[in-house]
């Protein structure tokens, strides 16, 4: 029994390891095909404050207020 309970230990161990060594992934991938414009927006409750962007081949831009509760949205060019 208590050789059960250790080689169960020493798997879940083993697996929690190997699960928390994977890289996390804050942000979701767009999705496949062609260029994107990458767009953050910055909300203060339902408040759209500022927004910062980039992509589709323009320059990189911001206005407003860069805090608060971020959404990010993936837009085709």
């Amino acid at each position: 029994m208590r050789i059960r309970r250790g080689l169960l230990a020493g798997v879940l161990a083993a697996g929690a390891l190997c699960l928390g060594s994977t890289p996390a992934h804050a942000i979701p991938p767009p999705p496949p095909g062609g260029d994107l414009l990458v767009v953050f927006a910055y909300f203060n409750g339902d408040q759209l404050v500022g927004q910062r962007w980039f992509g589709c081949g323009q320059p990189a831009g911001e206005w407003g207020i860069l805090s608060g509760t971020q959404k990010v949205y993936f837009t085709p060019c």
